[in-house]
C-alpha cells in the first residue's frame, strides 16, 4: 500500500514542481512573458511555431501540455531532468519507424485525456519566418478525434524581428544561447493560444497548412 501511495503522489507532485519551475524560469532568466487566449480546456493537439529551447520553458509554465522531443533532449543538464518528469513524450529521429511510434505515442496520451504540444516545423528557427508543417504528426489528432489548437510564439525585438539572442539555431550550443540571454535585459515573449480548429471536414494536409497561416499571420510574417 505504501509503494503504491508513494507511486501515485510522485505521478502527481512532479509534473505540479516541473510546472512551478518552468512558471519561475522564464522570469529568471529575466523574460517578460505576455500570455494571450488560454489553453483548451479539453484535451487538443496543440501546435506551435518553434524558436528556442526556452519555447518550452514558457509554454509548459502556462499550459499543461505533454511535449513531444527528440530523444536527446532526456540528456540536456536539467532540462533533460524536467522534461521527463512533466511527462515528455520522446522519439528517436531517423531511425526506422520513428514517425508511426511518435503517432502511437501522441495518440495513446490523447486518448488518456492529455493535450500534447509539438512543433510541426520540426526544427527551432530565426523566429522570422515560419517553416512548412508537416502535416503527419497531425494524424493522431484525427484518430483520437480531437481538436487542434494553433499556439504562435513571438520574442519581438527592437526592429520588429526576433531578438537576436533567443533563436536556438544553426551549431550554437545551449549553454552558450543561455549566456547571451542571460546578458540581455528586458527580453520579450509573447504566446497566443488561438482558437482550436476541429478535425472534421477535412484532412491532414488542410488542417497543417491552415494552422502555418493562422501563426505565420498572427506574427505578422510573409510567407
Amino acid at each position: 500500500m505504501t509503494v503504491v501511495f508513494a507511486g501515485v503522489w510522485q505521478a502527481a507532485f512532479y509534473p505540479r514542481l516541473v510546472r512551478w519551475w518552468l512558471g519561475k524560469a522564464g522570469r529568471i532568466i529575466g523574460v517578460q512573458l505576455k500570455v494571450v487566449g488560454k489553453p483548451a480546456d479539453e484535451a487538443v493537439l496543440m501546435v506551435a511555431n518553434h524558436i528556442s529551447w526556452l519555447d518550452i520553458a514558457l509554454l509548459g509554465g502556462v499550459a499543461n501540455p505533454r511535449f513531444l522531443s527528440k530523444q536527446e533532449v532526456r540528456q540536456w543538464p536539467v532540462i533533460g531532468w524536467l522534461a521527463e518528469k512533466s511527462g515528455t513524450l520522446f522519439i528517436t529521429r531517423g531511425k526506422v519507424g520513428a514517425a508511426a511510434q511518435a503517432a502511437t505515442t501522441i495518440l495513446q496520451a490523447l486518448q488518456a485525456g492529455d493535450s500534447v504540444l509539438l512543433f510541426p516545423e520540426g526544427t527551432t528557427t530565426t523566429g522570422n519566418d515560419v517553416r512548412t508543417f508537416h502535416a503527419r504528426l497531425f494524424a493522431p489528432a484525427f484518430d483520437a478525434g480531437v481538436a487542434v489548437q494553433p499556439v504562435a510564439l513571438r520574442y519581438p525585438g527592437r526592429d520588429g524581428l526576433t531578438h537576436p539572442a533567443v533563436p536556438y539555431v544553426d551549431q550554437q550550443s545551449l549553454w552558450d544561447n543561455l549566456k547571451a540571454l542571460l546578458a540581455e535585459s528586458g527580453v520579450q515573449a509573447e504566446i497566443h493560444f488561438l482558437p482550436p480548429m476541429t478535425t472534421t471536414g477535412t484532412d491532414r494536409k488542410a488542417l497543417a497548412a491552415a494552422c502555418e497561416q493562422q501563426i505565420r499571420a498572427f506574427c505578422a510574417l510573409q510567407p
